[in-house]
């Protein structure tokens, strides 16, 4: 009887200091539940694909939290000195123009160093729903943001 109720205590104690989080997309109706600590930002990962023969890939990690998400995007095979805009956005990578999440004016572009690497991270004044599918799409130039030169799902 011990056992039980020193058990049920426990399981009040850990319900206690958690709270259920749930989102849905209210375009295809899939929702996510959570279960998490209080205040706890969700992490997001990418791996990103060079697009064509651009040669270009590279990462992103992130949070989420609070109404806003911090975005590092780390790039590799760039021509050195090109900048290369950025954005996170709504759908998969084979959608045609998905919209991007929060101002464009929120993300820093890309600027490739010597070695064809860069690095910015992007504060961006909206929080991300976990039930939505997001990604980042590099673009070709500022003047080119219709070729896309890297892609990947930006995943929780």
């Amino acid at each position: 009887m011990r056992i039980a109720k020193l058990a049920i205590a426990i399981i009040l104690t850990v319900a206690c200091s958690r709270t259920v989080k749930v989102e849905t997309d209210p375009a295809t109706g899939k929702t996510d539940v959570d279960v998490q600590a209080p205040n706890v930002p969700e992490t997001y990962s990418a791996t990103m694909n060079a697009v064509g023969t651009s040669g270009i890939s590279g990462t992103a990690s992130g949070t989420t939290g609070n109404d806003s998400a911090h975005v590092t995007v780390n790039l590799t095979g760039g021509q050195a000195g090109a900048t290369y805009p950025w954005h996170v956005h709504e759908g998969t990578c084979s959608d045609a123009s998905p919209p991007i999440v929060g101002p464009p004016t929120a993300y820093p572009p890309l600027v490739a160093g010597a070695d064809g690497k860069a690095t910015v991270t992007a504060h961006v004044p909206v929080g991300l729903n976990e039930a939505k599918n997001y990604i980042i799409n590099v673009h070709a130039s500022p003047t080119n943001l219709g070729t896309i030169v890297a892609c990947g799902d930006f995943n929780d």
